[in-house]
């Protein structure tokens, strides 16, 4: 028998007794039929005692190699644990660092204070501007002065937004001057055409010289 008869029959049988390669390796496999042939070179491999022996040192290989992975599986496991368990008692011992707290000096926690008041001061008069021009939109083109006399003292909210205060703002000046001076709403184009010209009216006529 030849080599390569004996690394056939070797290949056939893992795979009928499902050996990974894993446990017995194509370089075991090599060996194993090298070793098998030089053994008994004028053996048949067709012969059935041949083949009993070489099933049987396959097997033997196989166990062997199962226990040897097993073993190695283990020790490693063991070892492994025996590190996390001194990775945790190092961990224990090791103190952890003390949070310090910042102590800002007052002269730059001054300087921020101020800066940070700017800051609203300047968001403030940006928004109140905004605020205004949105509520004349809701009030007669006659009491814009009116009004932003009225808006003068008015505080901004920053966190309310613009429309809103808007509204409010309108709302609280119709309120007030209901009875003084009628509805503040915008006039309809024809209605501010008819007041234009009841206005040209009560002039009278001018003589020209």
């Amino acid at each position: 028998m030849t080599k390569e008869e004996v690394l056939q029959k070797v290949n056939d049988y893992c795979n009928e007794k499902s050996y990974t390669t894993e446990t017995l390796t194509d370089v075991f496999k090599d060996k194993f039929a090298d070793h098998f042939q030089k053994a008994d070179p004028d053996g048949d491999i067709e012969d059935e005692a041949v083949q009993k022996s070489l099933k049987f040192a396959l097997n033997t290989a196989f166990s062997s190699a199962s226990e040897l992975a097993t073993a190695k599986a283990t020790a490693f496991e063991e070892k492994e644990n025996s590190y996390k368990t001194r990775i945790a008692e190092l961990e224990k011992k090791v103190a952890k660092p003390k949070e310090t707290k910042v102590e800002i000096p007052k002269e730059v926690q001054d300087k921020l204070e101020a800066y940070e008041k700017f800051v609203n001061e300047e968001s403030k008069k940006s928004k109140f501007k905004n605020i205004v021009e949105l509520a004349k939109k809701d009030i007669r083109q006659d009491l814009h002065a009116s009004f932003e006399k009225f808006a003068a003292n008015y505080e901004v909210e920053l966190e309310k937004e613009d429309k809103e205060q808007a509204k409010k703002l309108t709302s609280q000046f119709q309120d007030i001057f209901r009875d003084s001076i009628g509805d503040i709403k915008p006039l309809a184009p024809r209605q501010q055409q008819q007041r234009d010209e009841e206005l040209i009216m009560s002039l009278g006529k001018i003589k020209v010289q």
